[in-house]
């Protein structure tokens, strides 16, 4: 922390330490990722090599740390996903219990929810079919009869 304050100081800047400290973590982090992706091109380039032939020893762990970053983003984001999708659930069930508490309450909606040609439609296509079962019965009753 000292060579830092003191190459500012050379430079005119004057900063505390906990700015110091503060800016240090993304600044490291930042030239961690870009050496692990230098090293990770590296790679590329010797598995190229290894494929023609040529062996060369090459340390190739950032690969791997780039695979499991990969791998936790991933599950990350299907973790969102869902949270998001089950949130968005529920915020629907709850909009729809409100409007079927709504039209419960209404009873105008009642009426023109249930009296509309379908509802006609059905109730007699119903009376037809009991119709139709008491023929069957008189029918039948007709028949032992006989």
């Amino acid at each position: 922390m000292t060579a830092v304050k003191k190459n500012l100081q050379r430079n005119g800047v004057e900063v505390s330490n906990d700015f110091i400290r503060e800016t240090w973590a993304p600044v490291y982090r930042r030239h961690f990722i870009n050496n692990s992706l230098a090293r990770a091109y590296d790679c590329r380039r010797g598995f190229y090599l290894y494929h023609q032939g040529h062996t060369a020893e090459l340390d190739c762990q950032d690969v791997v740390v780039f695979w499991r970053l990969e791998q936790m983003l991933k599950v990350t984001a299907n973790a969102l996903r869902q949270q998001v999708m089950n949130r968005e659930a529920r915020r629907l069930d709850k909009i729809i219990k409100e409007v079927l508490e709504d039209y419960s309450q209404d009873q105008d909606i009642k009426v023109n929810l249930l009296t509309g040609r379908r509802v006609t439609l059905a109730e007699e296509l119903k009376r037809v079919r009991q119709i139709q079962e008491k023929l069957e019965e008189f029918i039948q009753a007709l028949n032992k009869e006989k």
